[in-house]
């Protein structure tokens, strides 16, 4: 039983005691309703009591059990109470400390300011593709949630310096503002890059206005999640099949999941460097590459199985969940030290 309901029962046992004692002295012993309360509630928080009582055996009985129980009833409620107050403030200080110790330690991660709809979502994709997450919000209730979810998370507005230096976004990777105000994720997004000139923001934008707002103050994606619902639905009406093709569900087993990837060809040390496409993803049966950016942002689309890749070549690959994050990991054969991240289609 939670301690919410276990305080409900004990003031609703408070409350049905008190009338019970109200109505034996009033309609039994025939004391006046104002004595009759009075009486009652003296002797039920046993504050003192009543010399001038005449009562008979049956009232004297009936008063001794009545104290007894309201002794017990008036017990159980200051106890629910006070461990209500003194466990829930602990377990929270405990919370946000170990919360706080585990985002110090944090490197490479992401921070996702705002835990509403979109920010829950992109916080478990995150979390999924196996990348610490710090989730930001001024509303407790939201911070909680986090929390409970698993998420490290922070209390306060993401504008503030404090708050964002208390969520590591110098050591960050990645800063996503996914609050549902434009003005907020502006402000974030000047806030984070005055900090972190090497952060890699993304900002959710509400109208092209404010699409080019959040790029001026420093945000390196802009994603209207209304523009991308509608270009979606409209695939979805004119041609189905491309729309069925990009988000091909791979059916109950969730390793066939199909997803657009990116994936980054580090530096020179990387294993993919100085190798062709068909010399690295050619056994590979579900993922192809449908382009190659170089790192001067040349952009090669539908790239033959020559081409050769170079460091800082960054490619998209399409395929199966199971084979990508395969490719994403740090024991990879053939992709050793390179990152990958989902795009939306």
């Amino acid at each position: 039983m939670t301690l919410a309901r276990r305080l409900l029962l004990a003031a609703a046992a408070l409350l049905l005691l008190l009338g019970v004692g109200i109505a034996w002295y009033a309609l039994v012993e025939g004391y006046r309703p104002l004595d009759a309360a009075y009486a009652a509630v003296i002797l039920l928080t046993t504050v003192g009591e009543l010399t001038d009582m005449q009562l008979d055996d049956s009232g004297k009985a009936f008063t001794a059990v009545y104290v007894l129980l309201g002794v017990g009833v008036m017990f159980y409620t200051a106890v629910t109470a006070v461990e209500g107050l003194i466990a829930g403030d602990i377990a929270a200080a405990l919370a946000g400390r170990r919360s706080g110790w585990r985002v110090h330690k944090m490197r490479d991660h992401a921070i996702v300011c705002g835990f509403g709809r979109v920010g829950r979502a992109i916080a478990e994709d995150l979390r999924h593709h196996r990348i610490a997450v710090v989730v930001i919000d001024r509303d407790p209730d939201a911070r909680a949630a986090a929390t409970a979810q698993g998420f490290s998370a922070v209390l306060g507005d993401a504008t503030e310096e404090d708050v964002l230096r208390e969520a590591g976004v110098e050591r960050a990777r990645v800063l996503i503002a996914a609050s549902d105000s434009d003005v907020g994720n502006t402000f974030v997004t000047l806030t984070a890059r005055a900090l972190n000139a090497r952060l890699s923001i993304v900002s959710r934008a509400g109208s092209d206005s404010a699409e080019q707002r959040l790029r001026a103050a420093g945000a390196n994606r802009v994603v209207s999640p209304y523009r991308i619902a509608g270009r979606r639905m409209a695939i979805a009406a004119v041609q189905p099949l491309v729309f069925d093709f990009v988000e091909a569900p791979g059916g109950p087993d969730p390793t066939r999941e199909r997803l657009l990837a990116e994936l980054l060809v580090a530096n020179e040390a990387a294993p993919l460097a100085g190798r062709t496409l068909a010399d690295a993803f050619g056994t590979l049966r579900e993922t192809r590459v449908l382009a190659v950016e170089r790192e001067h942002g040349e952009l090669l689309a539908a790239p033959p199985a020559t081409t050769e890749l170079r460091p800082g070549d960054r490619l998209v690959l399409y395929g199966s969940r199971d084979e990508i994050e395969a490719l994403s990991a740090p024991s990879a054969p053939t992709a050793r030290g390179a990152s990958s991240a989902p795009v939306a289609p």
